[in-house]
């Protein structure tokens, strides 16, 4: 397929959190944590997936042999795309996993609501990423178009009609990323229904 699909390693940006028991450290959560841009609320891990079309240097060509008006005798040259790349950039916001001060079984607790966030993390990626297959997929199937006294204009003019088609096509339709995740974690509670839950009450 002409447009393809790049996904970035993850990055991962961390905070600080600080406090002797669980309960201090939900507490930091809350205070330094990322804010969620859906619900607008602190969250302990916070996914973002940019996605980006390189259109500037994308390559385009004619699809199919130019019509000519019989009236006119202009050119009408439709384009497609022949190769342009999207790119996925994942990253994660969540805290420092190394905390200090902890008892012997709220370190084990500790550990065990990290992993089960980087999992939940971890499916946003993948959900994100065959979101963003599919919108590549649609965005293979966009043509520009143009009409003018010369081929060689027509088909310049259709270049720049296709890049324009894309361009608002894929800054509207990449917001669709952002809904994804807002579905997800309604769906699991910011992954609290798949282990991403603290137990405070663990001393």
């Amino acid at each position: 397929m002409p447009v393809s699909l790049t996904t970035k390693t993850v990055t991962y940006e961390t905070y600080s959190v600080k406090g002797k028991t669980l309960a201090d450290i939900a507490k930091s959560i809350k205070k330094s944590g990322p804010k969620d841009p859906n619900d607008n609320k602190k969250v302990a891990f916070l996914t973002t997936t940019a996605l980006d079309a390189e259109i500037t240097k994308g390559k385009y060509a004619a699809d199919g042999k130019p019509k000519v008006d019989k009236k006119t005798g202009w050119y009408e040259v439709t384009f497609k795309i022949k190769s342009l790349k999207l790119i996925l950039t994942p990253s994660v916001k969540c805290p420092k996993r190394s905390v200090s001060g902890l008892s012997p079984r709220a370190t084990i607790e500790w550990y065990r609501f990290y992993a089960s966030a980087l999992v939940h993390e971890g499916k946003h990626v993948e959900k994100a990423k065959k979101e963003s297959e599919k919108i590549a997929k649609e965005i293979d199937k966009l043509r520009g178009k143009g009409l003018a006294e010369t081929e060689r204009d027509a088909a310049t003019m259709a270049e720049e009609d296709l890049k324009h088609v894309i361009h608002n096509y894929f800054f509207i339709e990449r917001e669709r990323l952002n809904e994804i995740h807002r579905k997800f974690d309604h769906s699991t509670h910011h992954g609290e229904k798949q282990g991403a839950l603290l137990d405070t009450s663990i001393t």
